[in-house]
């Protein structure tokens, strides 16, 4: 039977219910340049690895940017933090719909990664530290439906407006609508605790590092096949020649809609065995598995199996960037944590957007799949070495 302790009170579900929603709406200005990938290549004369460094500029700033500030925000209040990003997200999109120079564009969507790194790791201080430990687990299975969710909201509203081939609406709607989830968020007022913590000490960190080493690899070779699968993902289906060019957005976010039901699976399997560790690495093993089928199928059964591969990444995935650091924090680290974790996947994730493009310009997609599917069997055996871990952490807990 549950504690009763571990339920959520209404005050706490409103507050979880907020940041979730938060969080899915930063997607409105950070994966809606997927959609129109192919039309900005044509549009300013370049090929697909060249236009795909927006991805990979995006990643790696925003990798490391989510390092600072999730150092950051452990000592100064997540709201202010959150304000901030989100107001230069907003600005951010405005200005590249106007833009017509490709280096300009990888100035402005750096900036953005920058930015975009306030959300998640100051959001998880937030329920860190306004949550029961008992509580915790559950609500980390939670939230990676918030960023597959604005996945799905964002590839689906720009596929339909940019479908006429205006690549700039796909950036200044996005804009327009971020100002008003920023009055949302000013208006919600969640904040964390005035932070005790000390000062920034190096010593700390590199302890913290190394005692989360395997985290922090698996969530590097996570990442690089997750968000490559975001960035890439609707020009694959484009090159398919399955679906119309229009309906290509909308096909991508359909195809996300049934990755929700990985985190479905997570989540049933984290709150049956109480194990994020194992469930992770055979999500992970299983996403391993249908990536290198892709090599072996054609036609329409190729986005079926796509599908799956979808499902089993993006439960383990979200396991990985929000179990993890919940579970490895020391008190008053969570930020931290979550910063440096999520500091790797999207550093190396980043790698994806010029290595994809570039491999299937000289190999194919077959080389793609091949590379994914590797690299993810390699992050399975990473988190499956250390499965005993979790139970040594619940019982120091």
């Amino acid at each position: 039977m549950r504690s009763m302790r571990s339920a959520l009170s209404q005050p706490q579900n409103m507050m979880v219910g907020v940041i979730w929603v938060t969080y899915a709406c930063f997607y409105l200005g950070r994966v809606n340049f997927s959609v129109v990938l192919p039309l900005l290549a044509a549009d300013l004369n370049v090929g697909r690895a060249e236009v795909g460094a927006l991805g990979t500029v995006f990643f790696w700033v925003y990798g490391i940017a989510h390092f600072v500030s999730g150092e950051i925000g452990s000592h100064v209040s997540p709201f202010r933090i959150i304000s901030l990003g989100l107001l230069v997200i907003a600005l951010v999109n405005i200005l590249f719909a106007f833009q017509t120079s490709l280096a300009v564009m990888l100035l402005l969507w750096g900036i953005n990664g920058v930015a975009q790194s306030s959300g998640w790791s100051p959001m998880f201080r937030i329920l860190a530290e306004r949550l029961e430990r008992s509580q915790i687990k559950r609500v980390s299975t939670i939230m990676p439906f918030s960023y597959v969710f604005g996945t799905v909201m964002t590839w689906t509203l720009i596929g339909l407006a940019a479908g006429g081939g205006d690549w700039r609406i796909a950036f200044w709607l996005p804009g327009v609508m971020l100002l008003l989830v920023l009055a949302f968020w000013r208006r919600a007022g969640i904040d964390a605790p005035k932070s005790r913590s000390s000062a920034v000490r190096l010593s700390i960190i590199i302890q913290q590092s190394r005692s989360i080493a395997f985290a922090l690899l698996a969530a590097a070779l996570g990442g690089f096949v997750f968000n490559g699968a975001i960035i890439w993902l609707p020009t694959y289906i484009l090159d398919t020649g399955l679906i119309a060019e229009h309906l290509v957005g909308p096909a991508a976010a359909l195809m996300q809609v049934a990755a929700i039901g990985g985190l479905f699976l997570a989540r049933f399997q984290v709150r049956r065995s109480n194990q994020v560790f194992v469930t992770a690495a055979l999500m992970l093993t299983a996403a391993s598995l249908a990536m290198l089928l892709m090599m072996m199928v054609d036609g329409a059964f190729t986005l079926l199996v796509m599908a799956v591969a979808l499902i089993m990444l993006n439960g383990a995935f979200g396991l990985t960037v929000s179990s993890l650091p919940l579970l490895l924090a020391p008190p008053g680290r969570t930020a931290s944590v979550t910063g440096s974790i999520n500091m790797m996947s999207n550093f190396f994730g980043g790698m994806a957007g010029f290595t994809v493009g570039g491999l299937v310009e000289l190999s194919g997609w077959d080389a793609v799949f091949a590379l994914w599917g590797a690299v993810l069997l390699v992050a399975a055996w990473v988190i499956w070495q250390r499965r005993a871990e979790e139970n040594h952490l619940a019982e120091a807990g």
